[in-house]
């Protein structure tokens, strides 16, 4: 057994796979338990009309066919790649260097007997990002002042540094995950690790989202009357970009101040194509850095709570219906009890063909105070995204000072058209989104256009070569600030990497 994958090609042809059935299987809070062989199969992706080729030489297998490491006996299974990013861009930045990230790593996952799962992931990288994407990573931080707090966070990974030593905007970055899990049954398990986890059918999730770091968790997830009643909730301990004590207090890595969250998930699905469920996310201060202030953090149950120790309280609605075989209907509904803010979304996908996929989707989250456990006052201006100035971190719902919901964090309103095709092992996708953000004095648009092309090489572990380009428009009511990006990439797909801001 193992998890289920977070990824842009892997998870829609799992997807596929489990809805082209009647088997009542949760998907809503992913990861969830599935199959190592089975993932392999479907990550072959062969069709009535085609059937990958297989090679005979290690060299083509490898290449072609088979993950670099397997080792597959009766007790225990290991399935191992070397991941990358190698991708440079046609454009080069306000220094005349060219825009490219350089990522290096590798990802193991196994399981010894018919119970016991493990897998760990590893990503060194180092990025010259588009403009855009500089006033995304260091929104709370400024990269050209040492003496400002450490607060720049790379969307889905975590705290950069500069890696060169001049004044520009060259970030280092790692993403480490890893994660050990005992299967209960076919769908129950419980889960300890450092990931990252996501609740919803849609591209966004308003409630939890992969966009953020990972974070170190325990989870217990458990299936009932044939799995039509799923119930999970996990135990986090998450962190803001505030050290302990002074950076020049003896050591410069000094800890950072923790928090700790529940995320508890209770789903219904009577049918296949009918799932309906409740969400509830709650953060909770820490005393002395080291443990919850309350012992209520500790009880597995969700959606009533003392408030003692909670600083937010997030609770929602989130399901789908699938009218008809090639279409979903999905949607999520939330609100703030501590400071009233409220969020939407609402999505349809459609699968016409046979390898196509289109997606429709409207993401609101239109109080300026959703993710924070304070309702602030009528005259105050968001200035950066997704905190308000002069407020304190611990009061947002958030991680390594990225939203755990929407990345673009609050006072958003998003329309995202998606659609991919895909024939055989080559593919195409293309991405528009419409975002309105901000509250009226600093309001902002951005209009968002990615085109994707590219080959598959290799199915299990993603490697692919592809070429793309971004052009992202920002305006104001003032001017306009015009971004485009375009890239070759050769590089293993193995996460969702977010730079649609």
């Amino acid at each position: 057994m193992g998890l289920s994958p977070l990824n842009p090609i892997h998870t829609p042809l799992l997807q596929k796979s489990i809805s082209s059935t009647v088997e009542i299987r949760q998907t809503a809070f992913a990861p969830y338990l599935i199959p190592l062989e089975e993932l392999d199969s479907i990550y072959d992706a062969d069709t009535e009309n085609w059937k990958r080729k297989e090679y005979n030489s290690w060299l083509m297998r490898k290449m072609r066919n088979e993950h670099l490491i397997e080792v597959s006996k009766k007790d225990f299974v290991l399935k191992g790649d070397a991941v990358f990013n190698l991708e440079a861009a046609r454009q080069s930045d306000d220094a005349g260097r060219r825009m490219y990230t350089n990522s290096r790593g590798y990802s193991f996952t196994g399981a010894i007997g018919e119970r016991f799962f493990f897998a760990t992931t590893f990503y060194e990288n180092q990025s010259i990002f588009p403009n855009y994407m500089d006033s995304v990573v260091s929104a709370r931080g400024d990269f050209n002042n040492p003496a400002d707090p450490e607060r720049g966070s790379v969307p889905g990974y975590g705290r950069w540094k500069p890696f060169n030593t001049s004044q520009s905007y060259d970030y280092d970055y790692t993403l480490g995950t890893g994660y050990v899990g005992v299967a209960l049954t076919d769908q129950s398990f419980i889960q300890f690790g450092h990931d990252k986890q996501f609740v919803g059918y849609g591209y966004r999730s308003l409630l939890l989202s992969d966009a953020s770091a990972p974070y170190t968790f325990l989870r217990l997830h458990g299936s009932f009357f044939k799995n039509k009643l799923t119930y999970t909730t996990t135990w986090a301990v998450l962190q803001y970009l505030e050290r302990v004590a002074p950076v020049n207090y003896n050591n410069k890595e000094a800890m950072f101040r923790r928090f700790g969250a529940r995320f508890s998930y209770l789903h219904y699905q009577p049918k296949h194509w009918l799932g309906i469920g409740l969400f509830d996310g709650s953060t909770w201060e820490w005393r002395r850095n080291s443990h919850p202030s309350s012992i209520e953090f500790y009880s597995p149950h969700a959606f009533i709570y003392t408030e003692d120790g909670i600083r937010n309280h997030i609770l929602g609605m989130n399901g789908h219906i699938d009218p008809f075989k090639f279409a979903s209907i999905y949607g999520q509904l939330a609100f703030n009890t501590r400071s009233g803010g409220k969020a939407l979304q609402a999505g349809v996908k459609l699968t016409p063909l046979e390898g196509l996929m289109i997606q429709a989707e409207w993401n609101e989250v239109g109080s300026a105070f959703y993710y924070s456990s304070k309702n602030p006052s009528q005259n105050s201006i968001i200035v950066t995204e997704p905190f308000e100035a002069g407020t304190l971190t611990q009061d947002y719902y958030q991680h390594n000072d990225q939203s755990l919901g929407h990345p673009l964090g609050v006072g958003v309103q998003e329309l995202i058209i998606r659609a991919n095709y895909r024939v055989r092992d080559f593919f195409v996708s293309g991405a528009y989104h419409s975002m309105k953000k901000g509250q009226p004095l600093f309001a902002s648009s951005v209009d968002y256009f990615q085109f994707e092309g590219g080959y598959i090489i290799n199915p299990k572990s993603n490697m692919m070569i592809a070429l793309g380009n971004i052009n992202r428009t920002e305006r104001n009511g003032v001017s306009a600030l015009l971004d485009t990006y375009t890239y070759l990439a050769f590089r293993t797909s193995l996460l969702n990497r977010y730079l649609d801001f």
